[in-house]
């Protein structure tokens, strides 16, 4: 049967996997079942696409937000606003006397470029850290406060952005109950597939195919074409 605990995010794949693998590796052992097997692929696929679509409507059901009139004139993205804001003051603390040390400040010892490549929460923390840097290093900046209300202004400007990360994020660990009935219904149909590929295997000996068709069985127990033969009874001991 089909494992219930199967992660979420590995569901779609686990879906395309086997419905590929099915028609490539068993429906040329068994003519007799080829209607059978193409009949439980096409709704292997069915079902992996409807999860896939009903996860894809509670994402966006659990992100969307009414844009307001600037972002719908086309507002600045404010991660690159933010990249750029950081690299010019970093350039332009390092242009200053003892700048080198001021700049590896500002980016924490770390190179400007490894900084500029963080996801705009790090990004966000960057600049929070800048701003204390520049308040408190204000004697080497003459124009402090510009830059310390710019990148306040910045970082601000990240936070919808931040938000909207965090609720797909939890939106991808969230069943709505349409997702449920899905994975339901996908767990139902995976599981009928792996009665019905075995049986057509096992009516051909090929039972050890199944873990390299249902990528959940790969790490189980390897399945045997015969059973196991019973344990005999111990020997009787001698009068």
């Amino acid at each position: 049967m089909s494992d219930s605990y199967i992660y979420q995010r590995d569901i779609q794949a686990y879906g395309r996997f086997t419905a590929s693998q099915i028609r490539t590796l068993v429906l040329p052992v068994d003519a007799g079942f080829q209607q059978a097997l193409r009949a439980i692929t096409a709704r292997l696929d069915a079902a992996t696409e409807a999860l896939r679509k009903a996860m894809l409507d509670a994402i966006a059901a659990a992100v969307a937000a009414p844009a307001s009139s600037t972002s719908r004139r086309g507002q600045v993205d404010p991660v690159a606003k933010g990249r750029d804001l950081l690299r010019r003051l970093v350039e332009h603390a390092a242009s200053r006397p003892g700048g080198a040390a001021l700049a590896r400040d500002i980016l924490q010892g770390e190179t400007l470029a490894t900084v500029l490549r963080r996801r705009p929460a790090k990004l966000a923390a960057a600049m929070a850290h800048a701003v204390e840097v520049v308040e408190q290093r204000k004697r080497q900046l003459p124009e402090h406060e510009a830059w310390a209300a710019e990148l306040k202004r910045s970082r601000d400007a990240l936070e919808p952005l931040i938000r909207s990360v965090r609720k797909t994020r939890i939106a991808r660990r969230t069943m709505t109950p349409e997702v449920m009935a899905a994975r339901a219904e996908w767990l139902n149909i995976y599981g009928a597939a792996k009665l019905l590929v075995e049986c057509v295997l096992r009516l051909h000996g090929k039972v050890s195919l199944m873990p390299q068709i249902f990528d959940d069985l790969a790490d189980a127990s390897r399945v045997t074409d015969e059973p196991a033969a019973p344990a005999q009874p111990p020997a009787a001991s001698a009068a």
